[in-house]
């Protein structure tokens, strides 16, 4: 296209040189003649003065014709620049826009489980103010229990009598005298103290 329009300038501008050329050397030649040569002379640099302005005025025409198609071209582009730029940032701000809400949903879903988590916490907390009221009541209850333990066994010792010793059986002899009938018994011999305590026991 460059070389194109360069040669295409080149032949214009060579042409209306020439033109110019031809008619100067006429115009100068013609001077040497006669009256009428002069005239044909004057003429024909009139005709070539005039050719030279038209192919000036040509060259002008398809200079603003050629303008004027770079500057279609130039604007066309531009514009398809523009377009395709608009394009790509209409598409970048749909990806951020995407990635933004991404992003809040998983704000959303991080912040919903740091509330869960601090009930959960809180919970926690309180089970472990329950469970500590709870240990100490225990304790207390099981102190109390061991205290009242220690009360009863303390009580039944001080109740336990101690039992006597075994007294020695009085013998046969012992028990019947000589002058007594074998069928009576002396009961003031007989140690009857272990059932008394038998008794007592029962």
């Amino acid at each position: 296209m460059p070389g194109r329009r360069a040669a295409q300038k080149s032949s214009e501008r060579t042409l209306a040189l020439t033109i110019l050329a031809v008619g100067t050397v006429v115009s100068l030649a013609s001077m040497i003649g006669g009256v009428w040569l002069v005239r044909a002379g004057v003429v024909v640099a009139i005709v070539m003065a005039f050719a030279a302005v038209y192919v000036a005025w040509r060259e002008l025409g398809a200079e603003r014709v050629r303008h004027a198609g770079e500057l279609k071209h130039e604007i066309d582009l531009r514009s398809e620049q523009a377009e395709r730029f608009h394009d790509e940032s209409v598409a970048m701000i749909s990806r951020f826009n995407a990635r933004a809400e991404n992003l809040q949903a998983v704000i959303a879903k991080l912040r919903g489980q740091l509330a869960s988590a601090k009930s959960e916490l809180s919970s926690m907390r309180g089970n472990a103010a329950w469970l500590r009221a709870e240990v100490a009541e225990r304790q207390a209850r099981v102190e109390a229990l061991e205290a009242r333990i220690g009360a009863l066994e303390s009580e039944d010792t001080a109740n336990i009598v101690p039992l006597p010793r075994t007294a020695v059986s009085p013998s046969i002899d012992d028990i019947w005298g000589d002058d007594e009938h074998p069928t009576l018994v002396n009961l003031s011999k007989l140690n009857l103290d272990e059932v008394a305590d038998l008794r007592l026991q029962a």
